[in-house]
């Protein structure tokens, strides 16, 4: 996007503000208006079709995606005005901003880009699965670039912490986001030093113990073993470590690495698989 552009889609106004291409910001805005937006007052939200994070997304997987994207862009009365090339691709999939006048009338749209994005998968021909990421609610140029982002990161933490949800909103997602980030960044140094102490039973026992929201006996039935032998694990746990599921603050530090290690365990496998 430079002073020279004579001619611009939506997809390429909005790929161009989210890799940072573009000359100022004052030409960001008076290209928003010959589209028929204004950048500062109106609002934007990113919705994004995703396929999982370890696939090699070719350009056919994403064409799969064309007709689900354009359902959405249709529900947004400005984006069909507009008209044109309005997708824009992202890390594994596609991805469209719609834009409203104001965030009220971008939340009441929510719930029908649910029901219409969750109708969209189901007929996508594909044995992969596919998730739904719904940004933020934002304004400005600054706020295009974050809702684009929140929608990805929102399928990322899904993926992780909640593998079976196909729509994924950032804003029920915004701390499994943060987790997530803190932990490829930090991680392996925050669990190494505990998981090096802990036989392969007691890391199984205790991550089931978590699945199973600290309830022994839905841990020992889930894991085909006794109670008795649940709490001996556990209690393994505390003397190999120091660390006790009964004190609050220990729990918390055990939870925490359980979930750095889900976490670890599947960015080397997307590593891997790329």
């Amino acid at each position: 996007m430079n002073k020279n552009t004579t001619d611009i889609t939506l997809s390429a106004y909005f790929n161009d503000i989210v890799i940072g291409y573009y000359e100022d910001e004052d030409l960001v805005k008076q290209f928003g208006r010959q589209l028929g937006f204004d950048v500062d007052m109106d609002t934007f939200m990113a919705v994004s079709f995703q396929y999982p994070s370890d696939m090699n997304v070719k350009p056919e997987d994403r064409e799969k995606l064309t007709d689900a994207a354009n359902a959405i862009i249709a529900l947004s009365d400005i984006n069909r005005k507009i008209g044109g090339k309005q997708i824009i691709t992202c890390d594994s999939g596609d991805c469209v901003i719609l834009v409203m006048k104001d965030k009220s009338a971008m939340r009441e749209l929510i719930p029908q880009i649910k029901e219409k994005a969750l109708e969209q998968v189901e007929k996508i021909n594909s044995d992969r699965k596919i998730r739904v990421g719904i940004g933020t609610i934002e304004s400005g140029i600054k706020g295009i670039k974050h809702t684009y982002s929140n929608a990805q990161d929102a399928v990322k933490a899904g993926e992780i912490f909640k593998k079976d949800r196909v729509i994924l909103e950032y804003m029920g997602m915004e701390i499994y986001s943060s987790i997530n980030q803190m932990v490829v960044n930090f991680g392996d140094r925050l669990t190494r030093t505990v998981l090096k102490q802990l036989g392969e039973t007691e890391k199984r026992v205790l991550a089931k113990y978590y699945k199973c929201k600290e309830d022994i006996a839905e841990t020992a039935r889930q894991l085909g073993m006794s109670e008795d032998d649940v709490k001996t694990s556990l209690n393994m746990v505390r003397i190999n470590t120091g660390l006790d599921v009964n004190d609050t603050e220990d729990n918390f530090k055990l939870h925490f690495i359980m979930i750095a290690k889900k976490v670890l365990e599947n960015d080397e496998r997307i590593k891997k698989n790329r």
